[in-house]
């Protein structure tokens, strides 16, 4: 009887353009609600639990859906209205599954980096006629005698495959090797370009790059191998260690000095950040050969030589680095929608540009400041303003830091993703494997966003601030010699938070 009721209810009707529509939107729903749900677990960034609550809320839409498409109803409004949802909710997966392929594809750019590339040039005089390192043949090669000797010997040897043997001279400094290239006593010199920055930093050789050209770079690609924590990442304490560059123009991967060092010393368990600055001139010794040097000139030789001298200064282990150009900083900022910082001091600076022209002055007010990409960059650089100088331009740049990390956890971040994807994705690096950082967005959707973020900065100790440093052995640079006691008082910061208990930094 309940069977010949139905049909005795459906006689006489028939399906329609609108029963069509519906039918489609309930298909094309389906099969956009499988599409994101798989992208979802593909990126491996949601909980269990927030799978099944997706999976759950999708189920319930497509059975929604069909229950009032499938039967034939007199009524078509309940239909139309259907439709139009599902023409709504399938743009909003597609859209979402766009955007959560952006993601996935953006932190596997940016994650699991272990190389490093060395890039070593031939450089001659701007007004030589040769373009091209064929050109170069019968020229002498100027080369240092005591640096760098395993990628110039590399070099060298590709040289010598296409011009066959090559005169070389060797010399002790890159100032003395340079000096003789304008000296027509080389026609030509073999150097790591990491030395053109330190050379452009004195004063006789601070047009260096005006008056010369690179013919050829030699890139050699190096494995990173730094110590990795024994336990999970979302239980066992770790430090990070945060390097940035200020070359705009250098490789994200190159090898280069770093002018921000900071250690993040992270305890998962009790959400706790401690942020360690060390200034860019501390004197330290090398960890490769134990000669002393600059702590930014380490970067030189690797990012595992930075996070080495680190180590050695604080007695950490540190697994694992994120390098960022800081120029980049411009573009991170900027798709963040800019950050509110706390300056300690009011001041006034000159922005730069890339190649270091003065443009616009920027005013910094004590207290809050909402500041943009090249605000934010102009903060972060500044040391001339303050009496504790390159001290207070760490205090800024972790400020900075600060401010980033605060944003990047807001939801206002979703309304310009592809914008900071694209920023992060072309400015920073980190040997963080993806299931790493999978890892600990999934702890943080169990646990909460907020985190205790604490800063110290490592001081100035008494001595003579002129010093030879390793890499530029002939001439006595600025250092800034370590203050020990002050060092000692952060050991015991990082041993609080690596053992769970709270931080406390003693007023100084």
């Amino acid at each position: 009887m309940k069977q010949q009721r139905r049909e005795s209810s459906t006689r006489g009707y028939h399906r329609t353009g609108l029963d069509y529509f519906g039918i489609v939107m309930m298909f094309v729903l389906v099969a956009c609600s499988l599409a994101i749900f798989a992208r979802l677990m593909a990126t491996k960034m949601l909980t269990t639990t927030n799978l099944i609550i997706a999976m759950v809320v999708l189920l319930v839409l497509n059975g929604l859906h069909i229950f009032v498409q499938l039967p034939l109803r007199r009524n078509k409004i309940g239909k139309l209205i259907c439709g139009i949802l599902a023409v709504l909710l399938s743009a909003g997966m597609i859209y979402g599954t766009v955007a959560a392929d952006a993601v996935q594809s953006a932190l596997n750019k940016i994650s699991g980096v272990v190389v490093e590339k060395q890039v070593t040039a031939v450089i001659v005089m701007k007004e030589d006629e040769a373009e091209e390192l064929g050109d170069t043949s019968g020229y002498t090669f100027g080369t240092l005698a005591n640096r760098d000797l395993e990628n110039t010997q590399k070099i060298v040897a590709a040289i010598k495959e296409g011009l066959g043997d090559i005169k070389t001279k060797e010399y002790e400094t890159p100032e003395a090797m340079v000096d003789a290239l304008y000296d027509d006593e080389v026609q030509a010199i073999i150097l790591n370009e990491g030395y053109i920055t330190l050379l452009a930093e004195q004063e006789n050789y601070k047009d260096f790059s005006d008056r010369t050209k690179i013919l050829y770079e030699h890139v050699i690609e190096q494995e990173i191998t730094p110590i990795k924590p024994s336990g999970s990442i979302t239980k066992t304490p770790f430090v990070i260690y945060c390097s940035g560059s200020d070359e705009r123009q250098t490789d994200i991967n190159a090898k280069t000095r770093s002018d921000v060092n900071i250690l993040a010393v992270v305890n998962p368990k009790t959400r706790q950040i401690l942020l360690i600055n060390t200034p860019r001139d501390y004197y330290l010794p090398l960890a490769r050969n134990g000669e002393m040097d600059k702590l930014t000139h380490a970067g030189m030789y690797g990012v595992q030589e930075s996070m080495a001298v680190l180590d050695n200064l604080y007695g950490t282990e540190t697994a694992y680095y994120g390098r960022i150009n800081f120029w980049g900083l411009i573009d991170i900022v900027d798709a963040l929608g800019g950050i509110d910082v706390y300056s300690d001091y009011a001041f006034t600076t000159t922005a730069r540009d890339v190649k270091g022209y003065y443009m616009d002055k920027v005013s910094f007010n004590q207290g809050w400041n909402h500041m943009n990409g090249i605000e934010a960059l102009t903060f972060s650089r500044e040391r001339y303003a303050f009496s504790d100088g390159d001290n207070q331009r760490g205090k800024n740049q972790m400020k900075v830091i600060q401010a980033i990390i605060e944003k990047a956890a807001s939801p206002s971040v979703l309304a310009n993703y592809q914008d900071l994807l694209k920023a992060v994705s072309d400015n920073f690096i980190t040997n963080m494997t993806y299931d790493e950082i999978s890892s600990l967005v999934k702890m943080m959707q169990k646990d909460g966003f907020s985190w205790n973020i604490q800063t110290m900065s490592a001081k100035q100790g008494s001595g003579s601030s002129l010093q030879t440093c390793y890499s530029m052995p002939s001439q006595k640079l600025y250092v800034m010699p370590p203050d020990y006691n002050y060092i000692n008082t952060i050991r015991q910061v990082i041993t609080q938070v690596m053992n769970g208990e709270e931080i406390s930094i003693p007023s100084t």
